[in-house]
């Protein structure tokens, strides 16, 4: 039966009252409220201690108001109902109140201590400046902690502060030493004295530090006092004050709290409510709760037997017990059970996380449901995991880059982001800026340039290239967003920086990149312009607290995690609230959906103090992990009886496949409830017959347009794969490319390429000089080849190891191969060998019959890295193409001749028109590959060069196999897919064709 509220007597002490927690909760509360409200003729004041049933109980206010007939029209009001932390700050005269240290603040002044005793951060392993930054937070955490402790022996001086407004800050660190001393003394008695004293002396050099009248614990107890002193003003005219325990407090809670209420009671009158759980516990803990010494209390006979009457009336039929096997399973069952209860036409429906990861996935398969269903996500959704905040991370990830550059990624992610406007960045017509990041992309992946300024404007400049030899237009755009990107990434570095100007140079960033104003227009965007807003002391003592860039970045992100995402609230058919179970005391549902209900997740305990065991914070009379196991147990008892239907799931199988049991406090259920059992969940099957998949093969289309032109690359393309070179060539396909893992040698490649060219042209303008050493004899043509080799690499080199400085390692293996290059260079030349000409682009064209007897023509033509003549034979003249590869691999190449044949290309290019590669009255006889990766730990028995066997016998065959394949191509007969795994391994089509599944 629920107890009536009592009457209000004129005795100057404190009465209680307690309700039951169940489902007529609110309703009890209210009733017992407006009785208040009747026997004192005033309009009282309801603190509660929580806020989670702060808008339910004015609801139930509202709902239940007592009629017109029954109560003065003066009293008709509804009772002002508050949360503690909301009746703290609305205290009177709070502006006369100590300032409060902002957080922000306060973890500065711990952080530039700890900066002073790196020994500290070495301790609890936060040498890093994120953790660093964690740990000052633990240390404020740890200290407002031994705050409360001494509050009840400060109670007095606390009252008095507001008259006296001064507080003797040594009588605190004195009360405290003792009380410290005391404690650690029971706690670790096993310790020696040493590690003791060291971790005390820490704690209180932080504590002395750090603790003032203007921090929050202290404020609380001024905002109290302020309360008082307003009664003892206004006793002629009382307000009764209702305070409601929603949650079972610290025993230091508990002890002040008890004490002001008393000293409240002699001047208003007071009523102290609290949740009885004589009817609601479950389980013996709920009902027993903790004693003084937090260890759990016995149950007496009664209590026994009253906790087996209420599993007897429990009315578990609508409770549902959902196993699933998997983490997916489990997240479309509640996703499946929120989606019945919608249908039943329950409109107040919560979900109790108790495994987040799970609850965000329902969240994530729930939003397909549109805006019918208003999804408030009640758990901490942090605002580091908004599109905004990511907008900003990949700004500071920039800056943060070495003065050489930032990653490609990191400059891709920062230029993808939907806030940046690279319009107003460049000066230019958006419409002039559309793709603009998209070809930024493909040139950097194409270049594989992965970091470093020079890296990048390397790559643009060799694609400004490309582009002008293909008559298209360079990209200009490009380097002005480098430019702009440039300059302040520069800034940035060069910045002697302090709190103040880091401050003031972000929101310049922000404001000249277009970001600020984007962010303006989003929600999340709001809010985390607000957070910023935090970052601003240019009032406070700490603005020119000198900092690293990335310890002042790591604050910024620290900042941003501690910050939650508030969704604004729409209307909508019904709501879905995603809550912790904390959350659901005192609060009315239609139907609950808790997912996390296996026994390591349920009951869930919060870590403890970095610098406090549990058994410390009993002693200092914080929260202990028993208290937190009885509260737990108390919230889902109170969920189970006062909710009319709830589903319960748990996930069966852990990541590591072993098997998961229900909670404990579940299975206890099931052991005095033998007919409740658990069903498991099923997911959605459906069936169809595989046909198996067969060799790909395709035949060309009709209207598919035919090539008029082909590469060497893409000629190999056809003949190691008809259906690879479909897909490729024809239908123009190409697989998403990315930066790949470690470094890539294809601008290293490109730059040898170009060194050697340069290094040739340099050789044949030296042997124009008529007194260069060049031409004096063997040994002085060596010396000045090797040096020129060494400064022209070195030159080419030298914006490639400024961007990345991995390229360096390339570098200097491309120097140990000079000595043996310049060796086979003069080798060459004693056989009558001269450089001629190199990166000429060369072709001829290809004449063929097509199905229909039409004479057709294709050009093929490709880009020869060299030409060198003979000078012996007068007419001779010879192709040769680098590769930076192994001897071994150029000799693999070899025996496939005709399948890769792009020396013959060249070769028939060069002999058909000898102008294009400026061979005139020469002819190509000899194509040979040369290795810029010999292996030079072999000496002068290292090879260098491969020759291509029977040149003028192979080219018959050669223009033969070439006719055939062109002809069979154009007349679109099948292309299958075949080629041997070697060729498939790395093949961009496989994906298409499939093979491996034929």
């Amino acid at each position: 039966m629920p107890k009536s509220f009592p009457v209000i007597s004129q005795e100057a002490q404190v009465q209680s009252w307690s309700i039951a927690p169940d489902a007529t909760a609110l309703e009890q509360l209210a009733a017992g409220i407006w009785s208040c409200a009747g026997q004192a003729s005033a309009r009282p004041i309801v603190v509660l201690s929580t806020a989670g049933p702060l808008i339910g109980v004015r609801a139930a206010l509202e709902k239940y108001r007592p009629k017109v007939g029954d109560i003065q029209p003066q009293k008709a009001f509804l009772p002002q109902v508050m949360s503690f932390g909301d009746w703290l700050e609305a205290a009177p005269g709070i502006w006369r109140f100590p300032q409060k240290p902002s957080d922000l603040e306060r973890w500065i002044s711990v952080y530039v201590n700890l900066r002073k005793h790196p020994q500290l951060k070495s301790w609890f392993k936060a040498e890093s400046d994120a953790g660093a930054w964690g740990l000052a937070q633990s240390v404020i955490a740890a200290c407002d902690i031994l705050s409360e402790a001494m509050i009840p022996q400060l109670h007095e001086q606390l009252n008095q502060l507001i008259q006296s407004q001064a507080l003797d800050s040594e009588a605190w660190i004195k009360a405290l030493q003792v009380m410290l001393d005391r404690t650690i003394a029971q706690a670790y008695p096993a310790l020696s004295r040493k590690v003791v004293d060291q971790e005390s002396e820490v704690l209180l050099t932080f504590w002395r530090y750090l603790s003032g009248v203007g921090d929050g614990v202290f404020r609380k107890h001024f905002a109290m006092a302020a309360y008082l002193g307003l009664a003892q003003t206004n006793q002629a005219t009382p307000r009764p004050l209702i305070w409601v325990e929603t949650a079972d407090p610290k025993p230091i809670d508990h002890e002040v709290m008890e004490r002001y209420l008393s000293n409240y009671a002699q001047y208003a009158p007071v009523i102290k409510v609290t949740l009885d759980w004589q009817t609601v516990a479950l389980w013996p803990e709920a009902l027993a709760g903790n004693n003084e010494l937090g260890e759990l209390k016995e149950l007496s006979e009664e209590q026994a037997s009253q906790v087996k009457r209420n599993l007897a009336s429990a009315r578990y039929q609508d409770w549902r017990l959902l196993s699933a096997r998997r983490f997916e399973e489990l997240a479309w069952a509640a996703t499946q059970a929120i989606e019945a209860h919608l249908i039943a036409g329950k409109k107040n429906i919560a979900l109790v996380a108790q495994d987040r990861l799970a609850a965000r996935r329902a969240r994530a398969l729930l939003s397909r449901l549109g805006p019918a269903l208003n999804i408030r996500d009640e758990t901490g959704w942090k605002l580091d995991t908004t599109r905004a905040a990511a907008a900003l991370n990949s700004w500071l990830e920039l800056i943060r880059a070495p003065k050489e550059g930032p990653t490609a990624s990191a400059l891709l992610a920062f230029l993808q982001n939907p806030y940046l406007d690279i319009a107003a960045c460049i000066q230019l017509p958006p419409e002039a800026c559309i793709g603009l990041v998209a070809q930024l992309e493909d040139i950097l992946i194409a270049s594989q340039a992965k970091s470093g300024w020079e890296t990048f404007y390397m790559a643009i400049e060799r694609a400004n290239v490309y582009a002008g030899n293909q008559h298209n237009a360079a990209h200009e755009a490009l380097l002005k967003v480098l430019q702009f990107i440039r300059a302040r990434h520069y800034a940035w570095q060069e910045l002697n920086l302090h709190c103040a100007n880091a401050y003031a140079m972000l929101q310049k960033d922000l404001e000249d990149t277009g970001i600020a104003r984007a962010l303006e227009k989003d929600s999340a965007g709001q809010q985390l312009l607000e957070t910023m807003l935090s970052l601003d002391l240019h009032s406070s003592d700490y603005q020119f607290v000198a900092m690293r860039l990335p310890e002042w970045i790591s604050l910024i992100k620290t900042v941003m995690e501690g910050a939650s995402y508030a969704e604004a609230g729409k209307e909508a058919q019904a709501t879905l609230s995603i809550l912790p179970l904390s959350s659901t005391r005192l609060r009315s549902f239609d139907a609950v959906v808790v997912v996390g209900c296996d026994e390591q997740q349920l009951p869930a305990f919060s870590e403890p103090p970095l610098f406090f065991s549990d058994a410390l914070n009993r002693l200092l009379r914080a929260s202990t992990i028993t208290a937190q196991y009885v509260q737990q147990a108390r919230d889902f008892s109170q969920l189970l009886v006062s909710c009319a239907s709830v589903d319960l799931l748990w996930q069966s199988k852990s990541k590591s496949g072993e098997p998961l049991r229900p909670s404990a406090w579940i299975q206890r259920l099931q052991a005095e409830l033998p007919s409740w059992k658990a069903v498991i969940a099923q997911p959605t099957l459906y069936e169809g017959k595989a046909q198996p998949i067969k060799q790909s093969v395709t035949t060309l289309a009709a209207d598919l347009p035919m090539p008029l032109s082909m590469s060497p690359s893409a000629y190999k393309a056809l003949r190691d794969c008809p259906y690879k070179y479909y897909v490729r060539s024809l239908l123009g396909l190409r697989a998403a490319k990315e930066f790949e893992d470690g470094f890539d040698a294809s601008l290293a490649g490109q730059s040898l390429h170009a060194l050697l060219r340069n290094f040739y042209q340099a050789l044949k303008t030296e042997e124009q000089q008529v007194h260069s050493l060049v031409n004096a004899d063997i040994q002085a043509r060596r010396e000045w080849m090797e040096q020129a080799l060494l400064t022209i690499s070195e030159k080419e080199f030298k914006r490639l190891v400024e961007g990345d400085r991995r390229v360096l390692g390339t570098l200097r293996d491309w120097q140990k191969q000079i000595p043996s290059f310049v060796d086979w260079q003069l080798q060459r030349e004693a056989d009558g060998w001269r450089y001629h000409n190199a990166e000429q682009k060369v072709g001829f064209d290809l004449h063929f019959i097509d199905v229909d007897g039409m004479e057709r023509m294709m050009r093929i033509e490709g880009r020869a890295d060299r030409f060198d003549i003979n000078v012996k034979s007068g007419h001779s003249a010879e192709v040769i193409d680098y590769k930076n590869q192994s001897m071994t691999k150029m000799k693999k190449r070899s025996e496939h001749v005709l399948d890769d044949p792009q020396l013959l290309i060249y070769a028939r290019a060069a002999n058909e028109n000898p102008a294009s590669a400026h061979l005139q009255d020469h002819e190509i006889k000899q194509a040979e590959w040369v290795s810029l990766k010999a292996d030079v730990k072999r000496g002068k028995k290292a090879q260098r060069s491969l020759e291509v066997e029977s040149v003028t016998e192979l080219m018959p065959m050669f223009s033969e196999q070439l006719t055939k394949d062109i002809e069979k191509l154009w007349s679109r007969k099948p292309l299958a897919a075949f080629a041997p795994d070697g060729v498939c391994q790395y093949c961009e089509a496989r994906g298409i064709c499939r093979k491996g599944m034929w």
